[in-house]
């Protein structure tokens, strides 16, 4: 299984759009394949200093997926690709 963390916050449209192509992408996938952790950077500093003017940000135990802009094509690669 995947953990993957998506970094967003409140009233973000970019945030809302990759949300959707997430759930497009992984619902191609079989299930438990991914757990997605959802961490809103509005009540941390530190998340927000790190993330403010890059989210949305899709990561991997710290390795950034995507970030600004999510599609459907990478998320649903990487996840392929990195699934053991």
């Amino acid at each position: 299984m995947l953990n993957l963390t998506y970094y967003t916050r409140d009233n973000c449209h970019l945030c809302n759009e990759g949300k959707l192509q997430l759930r497009l992408a992984l619902s191609e996938l079989r299930d438990n394949v991914v757990k997605l952790t959802e961490v809103n950077i509005d009540n941390d500093d530190k998340l927000q200093e790190e993330y403010m003017v890059r989210i949305p940000v899709l990561s991997d135990g710290g390795k950034v997926i995507q970030e600004g802009v999510l599609d459907f094509v990478t998320i649903y690669d990487y996840v392929k690709d990195n699934y053991k």
